[in-house]
This record gives C-alpha cells, sequence and structure tokens, in this order.
C-alpha cells in the first residue's frame, strides 16, 4: 500500500461521516437558527455556517460525547457572535424593508405572533429564552453555551418572559394555559 493511502481513506471517512450527520442533523439545526433568527434567509445561513464550522472542525467535533449539543452549541455562539458585530454592519445584511409586525390583539396563530414579538429581543435574551423554553434546556446547559453566569440566564429568562408578556397582551387568552 502506498504510503499516502491512509490519510486520503481516512479523510474520505471522516468526510462521510461528516455528510451523514450534515444530512441528519441539518433538520434540527435549522429549527434553532430559525427560532433565533426568526427569518428564513437568516436561519439558512447560519445553519450552513454552523456546518463549515463543523466540517473545518470535524476531527474534534466527531470525537465530542454528544454531537448534537457540540453543534448546537457552534450554531448558538456563531449565531451570538455575529450579532456583536457594528450596527452598519448588521443592517448592510439585513432588508431595508420595514417587517410586518404582528398585531397581538389580534386573532393571529399565537405561534406567529410570539415568533414576531421573539424578533424584538436583543439576540443574547432571544437565545436564552429559544434554548429555555422551546429546546428545553437547562439553566446549566444554556449558561454553557453562553459563555455566562447561572445567574445571567435566569434574570435574562425572568426579564424576557416579563416582556413577553407584556407585548403579547390579549393573545395570552390563546394560550393552553401553560
Amino acid at each position: 500500500m502506498p504510503a499516502g493511502a491512509e490519510p486520503e481513506r481516512a479523510a474520505d471517512g471522516g468526510s462521510a461521516a461528516f455528510e451523514a450527520y450534515a444530512r441528519d442533523g441539518q433538520r434540527r439545526l435549522y429549527r434553532t437558527a430559525y427560532l433565533l433568527c426568526g427569518n428564513v434567509e437568516g436561519a439558512k445561513d447560519l445553519t450552513q455556517t454552523t456546518l463549515a464550522k463543523l466540517f473545518q472542525h470535524w476531527r474534534r467535533a466527531s470525537r465530542a460525547d454528544h454531537l448534537d449539543a457540540y453543534a448546537r452549541t457552534v450554531l448558538v455562539r456563531t449565531y451570538v457572535a455575529e450579532h456583536r458585530r457594528s450596527v452598519r454592519d448588521l443592517l448592510a445584511h439585513r432588508s431595508h424593508a420595514p417587517r410586518p409586525q404582528a398585531d397581538p390583539a389580534s386573532r393571529a396563530d399565537l405561534r406567529v405572533t410570539l415568533l414576531a414579538l421573539l424578533d424584538e429581543l436583543p439576540p443574547r435574551a432571544r437565545a436564552v429564552v429559544v434554548l429555555r423554553y422551546w429546546d428545553d434546556l437547562s439553566v446549566e446547559s444554556v449558561a454553557s453555551l453562553l459563555r455566562c453566569s447561572e445567574s445571567t440566564v435566569k434574570s435574562q429568562s425572568s426579564r424576557s418572559l416579563v416582556r413577553l408578556r407584556a407585548r403579547m397582551g390579549d393573545a395570552q387568552l390563546y394560550s393552553t394555559g401553560s
């Protein structure tokens, strides 16, 4: 066997393993990305950026005990890092057309209303709400993902929920009581 054959075969095996993970995990990553970004284009970009970063560091990522948790960490940290850029950079990538605001008092679907209201939260607060209440992660897990203290997660959760409830108004009448 030629000297260079073994690393090439190992690389192909790694590439195949990544492709299999990307096919299986892309939908889960996209779901979380959509909840964070609030729009299809941003979610697609965030998902693709996350998969590119995973591929770039696949050797390390594939050795993780919980690959989905590793991928979600990459996704959330990428989201938060992208939103730390200057306002000028953010505005250059966003549509200049104003987004239609959902009227919380209307009989619109509660989910649509909530997604519109999530869009009003700052990026870190939005990430906390999505990870805690949609992905059902513990306070400790969210703190680890966002590289902050547990008390920060608790306070941001509390403040964000108060803000969301205040903005929901009559739309809360359509909730299931949970």
